[in-house]
């Protein structure tokens, strides 16, 4: 992270009912683009397909990320020939597992 000082916590501060709700918008935004992801040095490289829907779909998703996983920093890579979009999620310890369980997890359950 390009941060300076101390970590924030790595903590979502969705309340449970938030969480769920969140949770049904990632699986109807999110499901149908989902192709992989991988793991990084201090987070995780989620990829979607390269349809016009999918980089809309993974912008919306990062915009309300921001308000409530303020730690991680996000970037979105479009690179020619538009075959995918990846959603790169990095932060300090703790990042990776967050979203490997909050995020990925249930994209994976979705397409298996």
């Amino acid at each position: 992270m390009s941060q300076n000082g101390p970590s924030p916590e790595v903590a979502c501060t969705l309340t449970e009912k938030q969480e769920q709700k969140r949770s049904e918008k990632v699986r109807s935004r999110l499901i149908s683009h989902y192709v992989g992801y991988e793991e990084t040095e201090d987070g995780l490289a989620v990829r979607f397909d390269g349809t016009d829907e999918s980089l809309p779909a993974v912008a919306q998703f990062t915009a309300s990320e921001l308000q409530c996983c303020a730690f991680a920093e996000y970037e979105i890579t479009v690179t020619p020939p538009y075959e995918e979009t990846v959603l790169t999620m990095t932060g300090p310890d703790g990042t990776r597992q967050m979203f490997r369980d909050g995020l990925v997890d249930r994209l994976e359950a979705e397409t298996a």
